[in-house]
Order: structure tokens, then sequence, then C-alpha cells
């Protein structure tokens, strides 16, 4: 089952951590990329496992605070493949969502920079 999550994840962007449960991704935002994070866990005593903890903090904000997943142990192997891209896709639009990315797009949008005391700024 976990390798079912891991691959979910892998297909859809989200990088495992060499040592540890933990996946990433780097978005761009106004300031410099910035990379979000999930960590997979086994809960033992429900007989499940949770992407969970996740983080992407902008402007003070985890905008990933609460987002989360469970994958009880007897999951058929559609559901962990829906579950993951339902969790991926709710983070990323979160992420769009946060403050230093919307900045990002709006300059974009508009063509101004955001240059310490330059314009845009």
């Amino acid at each position: 089952m976990k390798d079912k999550i891991i691959d979910g994840l892998t297909q859809l962007g989200w990088h495992k951590d060499r040592i540890v449960d933990a996946f990433g991704k780097t978005f761009e935002t106004v300031v410099a990329p910035k990379r979000a994070s999930i960590w997979l866990r086994l809960e033992q005593e429900c007989n499940r496992w949770w992407l969970t903890d996740g983080d992407f903090t902008s402007a003070g904000e985890n905008v990933l605070a609460g987002s989360y997943a469970i994958f009880p142990v007897d999951m058929p192997d559609r559901e962990i493949a829906q579950t993951v891209a339902a969790l991926v896709g709710e983070m990323e639009r979160k992420i769009a969502g946060a403050y230093s990315v919307r900045l990002l797009r709006h300059n974009t949008e508009t063509g101004e920079r955001n240059l310490e005391g330059g314009a845009g700024s």
C-alpha cells in the first residue's frame, strides 16, 4: 500500500525524501522558489496510513495546515490513486491561493517587478 501512495504522489510531481517518508514539490513565489511538503505515516493502532502535516508557509500562514488523507489498509488500489489525486489537487489549489504565489501571478499579469524599493514592491 505504501508503494501505491508513493507512486501516486510521484506521478503528480511530488518527490520523496531519500531518508524519511516526506514528500516535497517546489513552487514559484514572488520572492523565490519555495518547497511544499507533506508526511506519510503508518498509524498501527488504527491500521491505516496518513498523508498529513503539510507545510507551505506564505505571509506567516501555513496554507496546508489541516490537509490530510487517510488510507485504511484494505483500501483498493483505485481508491488509493483517487485519494492521492484529490489531496494533491486540494493542496495545489491552496498553494495557488497563497499570498506569495498570488502576488507572483499578479506581477506576471501586470508586468510589475518586485524589487526592494523598486516598482511593484
